[in-house]
C-alpha cells in the first residue's frame, strides 16, 4: 500500500497532534481533532510551538506569540482571585482576563491603566495599556440632547467589580472619549519558538566584535581572528537578536560586509535550518534551530525597524 504525499502530511500531522495532546493530558477523539486549531496548523506545515499559547475566547492565540502587532482586546479588574488557573501563576499572583484567559500580572505600571502581563512558561511580556479616543458620534448625540434638554441631569453607573469593561468618560468640554485595552509584545519577536532549542553548554565563548549605533552587530570567538561568527537581525530595547553565519569566517572583512552589504548576507544564508541566539546586553538568553522557511530574513535590514514579523505562511 503506498500513500500520496498529502496522505503521508494528514498522518505526521495527526501523530504530532495526537502526542501534544496526550502530553498535555487532553482526552484524544475524531470531534477534538476535527475543531483543533494545532492541528490545522501542524496540516498548514508550521511546527508546535516551544510552550501552548496563550488562549482568546477560548482557541489557541499563535498570532500574539509569532507576530509583533497590537491587539484591542477585552480585559477585566486584575484580581488574584483567579491565580490558581491562570497557566504559569502562583497561588497569590495578581491576574487579569484578557478576552476570556487569565494572564499573570507581572507589573503594574498604572493601576487600571498600565500593566505589563505574563502567560504560561514564556519567558517574555507584553504591555497592556488603556487607550483613549474621541467618539465624535455620542459627542454630537450629547449636544443634540443637552441642546434639546437644557435641564436634564445625567448620572452614570460606576459600578466596580470584576468584569469585562469598555469605559467612557466626558470632559469639561463635553466631549465624549471611549477607551480600549490594547495587547504589544515587549522585546523581540517571536517567530523564534518554532524553533527546536539547543543546550547552554554547547555554545561557544562569544563576545561582540563590532558594534554600531544599535549595539552589537557581529559577534565571534574570543581573541581570534576567525572563526565562529554571528550577525545581529534584530533589536528590541536591550535585546538582540542573531543568527550564525558559519563556522570559520574571517572576521574584518565580514564586519565590513555587514556593514554595506546586510541584505546580501541574509540572501546567501543556506541550509534547511538557521541558528538563532537571542542576547541581552551581553548575556546569553536563549539559542534556537529554526526552518529556515519559517525565518522572515526578508523583513530584516540593517537601519530600519519592522514590527510585523509574521512571515506570509504562518496561516
Amino acid at each position: 500500500m503506498s500513500f500520496s504525499d498529502r496522505e503521508k502530511q494528514l498522518i505526521r500531522a495527526a501523530f504530532t497532534w495526537g502526542q501534544i495532546t496526550h502530553k498535555e493530558g487532553y482526552t484524544l477523539s475524531d470531534l477534538e481533532i476535527e475543531k483543533s486549531v494545532l492541528f490545522r496548523r501542524l496540516l498548514d506545515g508550521r511546527p508546535p510551538l516551544a510552550f501552548p499559547p496563550p488562549l482568546r475566547h477560548g482557541f489557541p492565540w499563535y498570532e500574539v506569540i509569532e507576530g509583533r502587532g497590537e491587539h484591542v482586546v477585552n480585559a477585566s479588574d486584575p484580581s488574584p482571585e483567579c491565580s490558581i488557573i491562570a497557566p504559569g501563576s502562583k497561588p497569590g499572583d495578581t491576574c487579569i482576563l484578557i478576552d476570556g484567559a487569565f494572564w499573570r500580572v507581572a507589573e503594574t505600571v498604572r493601576e487600571r491603566e498600565e500593566y505589563i502581563v505574563e502567560w504560561g512558561q514564556y519567558p517574555i511580556q507584553w504591555r497592556l495599556k488603556k487607550h483613549w479616543e474621541v467618539n465624535y458620534e455620542m459627542t454630537q448625540q450629547l449636544h443634540n440632547f443637552r441642546k434639546d434638554n437644557p435641564n436634564a441631569e445625567i448620572t452614570f453607573d460606576n459600578r466596580s467589580g470584576q468584569k469585562e469593561y469598555s469605559e467612557f468618560r466626558i470632559d469639561d468640554e463635553q466631549t465624549v472619549w471611549l477607551s480600549e485595552w490594547k495587547l504589544s509584545r515587549i522585546g523581540l519577536s517571536g517567530w523564534v519558538w518554532v524553533g527546536r532549542p539547543v543546550e547552554m553548554e554547547c555554545l561557544t565563548d562569544l563576545v561582540p566584535l563590532f558594534h554600531d549605533q544599535q549595539g552589537p552587530l557581529i559577534i565571534g570567538e574570543v581573541e581570534k581572528l576567525s572563526g565562529e561568527a554571528w550577525l545581529r537581525i534584530e533589536q528590541a530595547g536591550e535585546e538582540y537578536r542573531f543568527i550564525k553565519l558559519g563556522e570559520q569566517l574571517d572576521y574584518q572583512p565580514l564586519i565590513s560586509t555587514a556593514m554595506t552589504e546586510f541584505e546580501t548576507l541574509l540572501r546567501e544564508m543556506q541550509g534547511d535550518t538557521l541558528d538563532v541566539m537571542d542576547w541581552r546586553g551581553e548575556r546569553l538568553l536563549r539559542r534556537y534551530l529554526v526552518p529556515s522557511h519559517l525565518a522572515p530574513l526578508e523583513e530584516f535590514e540593517l537601519q530600519g525597524e519592522n514590527y510585523d514579523l509574521m512571515p506570509e505562511n504562518a496561516y
